[in-house]
Formats: C-alpha cells, sequence, structure tokens
C-alpha cells in the first residue's frame, strides 16, 4: 500500500518544513535536491500528515499519493487503469510533473495515461475546466499518482477567461490515414475515434497522400465513427449535450498546401523542435489564429515537402515513436498547453 505524501512549499522553505514537520513518516526535505518539494514516506496516516502539514504557511499544498510506482511509462498505465474508475462520468485531464531524466517527456505521460483512462471508463477530457486531475509526481525513478481536485495541479478555472474549447472550435486536425489487417485497423480506429470526441474535436480528416486500398479505408472510418458515437451518446447522456466529431477524406498535400493568411499549420513529426523550445511562439499563434491545422503522420510520416508550408514543426517525444493514437492525444495535449499558456501570457502583455 501507497502511503506516501508530497509537499510543494515556498522556495528554500523545504528544509525548514521538514526539519519541524512533527510527523510518524520518513521526511526528505528537497529530494534530489529539488526545491520547493518534501517527500513522506512511510506514513503511518497519510491523511493525518497531510492536515499536520497543511497548518503550516509555508506548505502550500500537498497530495496523498494513492499509487507509487516505478517511473516507467507501463507501470504508469497500469496505475492509470487502478486509478481510473474514480474518473467515471467526470470531465477529468492529466497533469504530469518531472523531476530528473527520463525516456519520455510530460506531454507523453500525459496523453499515453489519458488514452488509458479513455479506454477504461465513460470520462470526458477537459483540459480547461476538469471536474478531476489524474495528478502524477514523478521524482528520479519514483512516481506518485493522484486524483485531485483541480486547484491541486493550478487548474482552477478563471471566470470570462477563454478555453480550450475555443481553440478546438478551430481546430482541423489531419492524419495520415493507419491502414493493414482488419482487427489491428478496427481496434486502432475506435480508439483514436474516442479519443477524438472525448477532446472536443470539431474536424478530423484522413489526409491521403498516396492512393489507398478503399476496403481497408473503409474498415479504418467506420471504425472512428464508432469510436466517436459511443462518446458522443454517453457524452449526451451525462451532459444533455455534444458536438460530434466530423470526419472527412481528403487529399493532404491540398488541406495543408492551402493554407490561408490567418492559419497556422502545426506538423508533429520527429525532425522538429522539442514542445518545450517551440511551446511560447506556438502559445502566441495559436491564440492569434482564426484557424489552425494539426498535421500527423501514421506509419508513414508527413511527406517532409509540407514542412515548408508548416508554421510549427513540434516533436512532443524526443527519442520516443508514439503508437498512432497516442501520438494524436499528444498532439492535442500539448496544442492545448501551449493554448492557455498563450492566453496567460497575453493576459499579462494587457
Amino acid at each position: 500500500m501507497c502511503k506516501a505524501v508530497i509537499l510543494k512549499t515556498e522556495l528554500g522553505m523545504e528544509k525548514y518544513v521538514a526539519n519541524n514537520l512533527e510527523v510518524e513518516c520518513e521526511v526528505i526535505g528537497a529530494p534530489m535536491g529539488f526545491q520547493g518539494l518534501v517527500l513522506l514516506r512511510n506514513c503511518k496516516d497519510p491523511q493525518e500528515a497531510l492536515r499536520k502539514a497543511l497548518e503550516m504557511p509555508e506548505v502550500i499544498r500537498g497530495m496523498v499519493a494513492q499509487v507509487c510506482t516505478k517511473a516507467d511509462l507501463e507501470e504508469l498505465r497500469e496505475a492509470a487503469r487502478e486509478l481510473a474508475k474514480e474518473l467515471e462520468g467526470k470531465r477529468f485531464a492529466v497533469r504530469t510533473v518531472r523531476r530528473g531524466k527520463h525516456p519520455f517527456t510530460s506531454v507523453q505521460v500525459n496523453a499515453e495515461l489519458g488514452s488509458v483512462v479513455l479506454d477504461t471508463v465513460n470520462a470526458k477530457v477537459d483540459l480547461s475546466n476538469p471536474e478531476k486531475v489524474l495528478m502524477v509526481e514523478i521524482i528520479g525513478d519514483e512516481a506518485y499518482l493522484a486524483v485531485v481536485d483541480p486547484e491541486y495541479a493550478g487548474m482552477k478555472k478563471l471566470k470570462g477567461k477563454r478555453s480550450v474549447k475555443d481553440l478546438f472550435d478551430k481546430l482541423i486536425v489531419i492524419q495520415e490515414p493507419y491502414l493493414g489487417p482488419r482487427k489491428s485497423v478496427e481496434e486502432l480506429g475506435k480508439r483514436i475515434g474516442r479519443v477524438l470526441q472525448s477532446y472536443g474535436v470539431k474536424e478530423y480528416y484522413f489526409g491521403l497522400t498516396e492512393e489507398v486500398n478503399a476496403i481497408e479505408l473503409s474498415w479504418l472510418i467506420r471504425a472512428v465513427e464508432d469510436g466517436a458515437r459511443a462518446r458522443y451518446e454517453q457524452a449526451k447522456r451525462t451532459e444533455g449535450k455534444a458536438r460530434k466529431v466530423e470526419l472527412k477524406v481528403f487529399d493532404m498535400y491540398h488541406l495543408v498546401g492551402s493554407k490561408g493568411k490567418k492559419e497556422v499549420v502545426v506538423i508533429f513529426e520527429p525532425e522538429g523542435k522539442s514542445f518545450e523550445e517551440a511551446e511560447e511562439e506556438l502559445g502566441k499563434a495559436l491564440v492569434r489564429a482564426k484557424r489552425v491545422k494539426a498535421v500527423l503522420g501514421s506509419r508513414k510520416g508527413t511527406p517532409m515537402g509540407l514542412y515548408r508550408f508548416a508554421d510549427f514543426v513540434v516533436d512532443i517525444a524526443p527519442g520516443v515513436v508514439l503508437s498512432t493514437e497516442t501520438a494524436l492525444a499528444g498532439a492535442l495535449e500539448s496544442l492545448a498547453i501551449a493554448y492557455l499558456k498563450g492566453i496567460k501570457d497575453e493576459g499579462k502583455e494587457e
């Protein structure tokens, strides 16, 4: 059983908190040298330890970990499956804070675990105003997970502010279709449909770059439609209203090449800048844009000749090959994060 608590403190106060907090736990101030952090392990009563910690004004917030595991993607996926039941019927987001070096990015973890939740329970992704957040705190080779209120993750919605829905209302996703054996295509297609509908994407294009097998393409289209329809019906039952993603087929070269003046084209491929490098400028561009085109490959990748038409080429998981549906979720996640940062930065400038 996980008996750990994560505490966030004012920078420079972590040692003071660790030395003065009287709890029945192993207390580690600034684990691995990370400031503003106190880790409580092997607590006799984690909830009581958190209660006492929050009595100290130097402590900003805290989280009782529900699952403690290794900082490994497969183990994180298993932890997400375990916690997914708490997100049944909820609007949710995944947020990851990484400390240390890892063979994955925070955006990748968010996308991977979000996909696990969508595959496990009936839940809806809401990156602006979630009811609950699946929080992942990574410290070196250890990870601590819990379902928390959005305030812990700094995601409390501000009244009157724009939301991620505004981005997805002007977003067109263009993705090379994944084709092959029927079972594989249909399983993948349903997952893609669930991701699209759960994120609230308005338009999705099967972007063709060459002649394809019509039968295999029809399997994929039907499967994506089935996955999206299932989420759409669930949303109608639970929320009373929903917008169904529009599925279309067209030539990728034309879709990207016919870029308008106030359009922003973002290609997600390994040749691009890391998301961290592109985030600030990408966020500003997304806020200003009237229309946004997100372009993704599949087995073959986006044709390199289209890179000239892109405003941004972004790699969300350097050194890692993502599955087709995880790449899609990661792209949507990264666009949302950048957009929200762009809104925040715009507010500061005003």
